[in-house]
């Protein structure tokens, strides 16, 4: 690495940069082919305006990682985020595009409408970053991991609605993969290691796939060469009623983004100012305008990357801008997305589990450095937060006879972790946060004995 550069903007060798794209390619791919399957099966569209929609959706994710890692004035928060439709948007996306007469081209007015409104807004987030000290972002990481895993446990036992849920076979494949990461890691060198998410998920898959657990029609299906256009559902129509549903989605997302930002700052080492964290946000809301153009939805930060940018250990952001080039150019050929898609589910499982766990084990590492002996507030902040945070984890009954509108922020754990923190902090350490209160003598616990600066002073009083 280049003297006085840091790790988040080194630019790697050609070759080694691309291997870890193709890694970061391989985590994220299916969590963004998920959505449009999703939307496109409940809107009833055939298999050509499918494929169409999965196309336009990997073509706006590139733009939209590339406008995030590498930016363009004040549009981009430059740090190594991938960006990718989001799950939370899925169930409002089904609400408006059935809404009568409202349709595809209904959503893509809202989107394209609520897009502008978070450029808008965005140097009013940027001015919250004051309200994300460690305490908060520490609770945040620890529920973005949590929140995963059951993704990662899902696909280890084969795969959402898989008739034989939990076979070990299944199993079998995700501890294989598991053990491969692990050895990647041990025994590797720095380069291998680096890509040991991606040597686990190639020997997990060969050898799912001899034991016929893959599918490769889909494979042989696929068309090799598609164009995502412009337009291509039609010319954009504009509602209130579908604009303010997508809007208020987009800003729970905005809030979610927020303490991703910062969180992800914290992880590689980099601090991001207030000005970073609007160009993000501002960033967030111009890809979402230029989706709502190509039938996108709205975009955020992929959080399964995250994990993959903590476990090989290669913070820069040219590796997940170059992940976002080759997303747009899958996006014309849809025969190489349909392989990256036929790896077997439990495969991912154990690239997930490791991944996600990563994320957790590294929120709890940041907790750890927080002041709990001189600000006994710390303490409460974080229980409270994480105990009601991993509510609709745990429990998710709990709230479902809950007003329909609080569902968009309350089924979302980083949502609950963000809020809650931040106001808990607010009530009990003020809007400084926790690190003006630390050494005061009434936030510290009584039985923790005199601070560091006490005992400083209490020796230079004894020496004079």
């Amino acid at each position: 690495m280049a003297k006085g550069i840091h790790p988040v903007d080194e630019v790697l060798p050609v070759r080694q940069m691309l291997a870890l794209a193709l890694q970061h390619l391989a985590v994220s791919y299916v969590g963004s082919v998920a959505v449009p399957l999703i939307i496109a099966s409940a809107l009833g569209f055939s298999q050509s305006e499918t494929i169409l929609l999965i196309s336009a959706t990997f073509f706006c994710s590139g733009i939209a990682t590339l406008l995030q890692t590498i930016g363009f004035w004040r549009f981009g928060v430059r740090l190594p985020i991938m960006n990718g439709v989001a799950f939370s948007s899925v169930s409002a996306i089904i609400a408006v595009g059935t809404m009568p007469g409202v349709g595809i081209a209904g959503v893509c007015g809202a989107v394209m409408l609520g897009g502008v409104c978070i450029m808008l807004i965005a140097p009013i987030a940027g001015r919250l970053r004051r309200f994300f000290p460690p305490v908060v972002t520490g609770c945040i990481v620890t529920a973005i991991g949590v929140q995963l895993l059951p993704v990662a446990y899902q696909w280890a036992g084969g795969g959402h609605g898989s008739a034989n849920f939990g076979n070990p076979g299944y199993l079998a494949i995700a501890m294989l993969v598991l053990i491969v990461i692990l050895a990647c890691n041990r025994f590797g060198s720095a380069l291998v290691s680096n890509l040991a998410v991606l040597c686990g998920l190639a020997v997990g898959a060969l050898v799912a796939v001899l034991f016929g657990m893959g599918d490769l029609t889909p494979v042989r299906e696929a068309p090799w060469l598609i164009v995502p256009t412009p337009f291509e559902f039609g010319l954009p129509t504009f509602a209130i009623l579908p604009f303010v549903t997508i809007l208020i989605v987009m800003l729970v997302q905005t809030v979610e983004s927020m303490g991703l930002f910062i969180s992800i700052g914290d992880i590689v080492d980099k601090e991001v100012a207030p000005e970073q964290v609007a160009d993000g946000i501002r960033a967030n809301g111009l890809a979402s305008a230029v989706a709502g153009v190509f039938a996108g939805f709205p975009f955020i930060a992929h959080m399964e990357n995250v994990g993959l940018v903590i476990l090989s250990g290669v913070r820069s952001r040219w590796v997940v801008a170059l992940c976002g080039l080759i997303f747009c150019v899958v996006a014309f050929f849809p025969k190489f997305g349909a392989i990256l898609a036929a790896v077997p589910a439990p495969a991912l499982g154990g690239a997930g589990i490791a991944m996600f766990g990563i994320v957790a084990a590294a929120g709890i590492q940041s907790l750890a450095k927080v002041d709990y002996a001189n600000n006994r507030y710390n303490m409460l902040i974080v229980a409270l937060t994480l105990a009601i945070a991993f509510i609709p984890i745990l429990s998710p009954g709990l709230l479902e006879q809950l007003p329909k509108w609080s569902q968009s922020v309350l089924h979302s754990s980083v949502v609950v972790a963000c809020l809650v923190s931040v106001t808990l902090n607010l009530l009990l350490n003020g809007a400084g946060g926790d690190c003006d209160h630390a050494h005061h003598p009434l936030h510290r616990n009584p039985e923790s004995g005199p601070s560091t600066d006490e005992l400083g002073s209490m020796k230079m009083q004894a020496n004079v």
